[in-house]
């Protein structure tokens, strides 16, 4: 019964028009978030929400959730206000992160001195699997959390993006290993 239920919600939502699918999406986020009981501020009129949470040892990080133009959007800031002489190393990070990576990319914004890192999906996926909504915003979270140590120890340490990458597969393996 539950697997019909399922069929015949996904063959609603695909015979509704384009704009309701981003509404129905956005709804199943607002629903998401409800449900985990998470402080937020929903922007209705803009479709995002903005959410706190831990991203690095005593650090907080805003993530953002944003449903428009047919894509579900995750985003969050790694970096602010990075050194000028810098830049060269964490551009040559970013290409090794967006070499790896699977799902996302990795942005520097060299006009605002910021680095970000952004998942994004076609509105299809979690229009058809509500579900799949919080595997996007835990592969995100998990994610970003790899960033910005990454980003961290180049801007703190001033270590190599290479030995970075090399430190961080291997963190990588070792936490793999322990499961």
């Amino acid at each position: 019964m539950n697997k019909l239920t399922n069929y015949l919600q996904r063959i609603y939502r695909l015979s509704v028009s384009f704009k309701k699918h981003e509404d129905i999406v956005w709804n199943d986020l607002k629903s998401l978030i409800q449900k985990a009981n998470w402080r937020a501020g929903v922007f209705e009129k803009e479709k995002y929400i903005e959410l706190a949470f831990e991203i690095g040892e005593n650090t907080g990080g805003h993530y953002f959730y944003c449903v428009g133009d047919n894509q579900f959007s995750c985003r969050v800031k790694v970096a602010t206000d990075y050194p000028s002489e810098q830049a060269e190393a964490i551009f040559i990070l970013a290409s090794h992160f967006n070499n790896l990576l699977n799902h996302g990319m990795v942005y520097v914004n060299p006009d605002g001195r910021y680095i970000s890192y952004v998942l994004e999906c076609n509105l299809l996926i979690p229009l058809l699997y509500p579900g799949e909504l919080h595997t996007y915003l835990l592969l995100h979270y998990n994610t970003s959390k790899n960033v910005y140590w990454a980003f961290q120890r180049l801007l703190n340490e001033d270590e190599a993006p290479a030995i970075i990458i090399a430190d961080l597969l291997k963190k990588n393996e070792e936490e793999k290993k322990e499961e």
